[in-house]
């Protein structure tokens, strides 16, 4: 297995279970009998950081483990890859987006019935959350093409 493959899979499976907990537990906080803004920004932020020391450390711990590989620039095959995965990523983040935005309207109006007497205040904070999920899912789509790739080509 390449380098860059096995990057790909630490970072899948980082991606996954990371902001998996992130949004089990806010799902969790909003059905639960009231919402705290400060501790939910305290996880997504949490989120971010976790993710972004996880993925330092697989990269430290496979460079270290094949340092050749590691210091090799990406060849044609890799570049055409990272192509080629963009594109359903690009399909699957434009697809999310716009069923958010004809969703969102429908969204605010239904609000008061599945708010349950939170504030409403919620709503933005529920619809950015969903945007992030949208965001969250294109870049597995964009990893599981390339991993698709890989195996294929390989």
């Amino acid at each position: 297995m390449a380098f860059r493959e096995r990057m790909m899979w630490g970072s899948v499976m980082a991606t996954v279970v990371i902001w998996g907990w992130y949004f089990r537990g806010f799902v969790r906080a909003i059905e639960g009998p009231s919402f705290n803004v400060g501790t939910e920004l305290g996880n997504f932020i949490l989120a971010v950081i976790a993710l972004t020391v996880v993925q330092i450390v697989v990269a430290i711990i496979l460079s270290i483990m094949s340092p050749k590989e590691a210091g090799a620039p990406a060849d044609d095959r890799d570049r055409e890859f990272a192509l080629l995965a963009y594109r359903p990523a690009f399909i699957t983040l434009s697809a999310l987006v716009a069923t958010l935005t004809v969703v969102a309207p429908l969204t605010i109006a239904t609000a008061p019935a599945w708010l349950a007497g939170k504030p409403d205040t919620l709503v933005p904070i529920v619809i950015s959350n969903v945007l992030l999920l949208a965001l969250v899912l294109a870049e597995l789509v964009r990893a599981g093409t390339l991993l698709f790739l890989y195996r294929r080509g390989s």
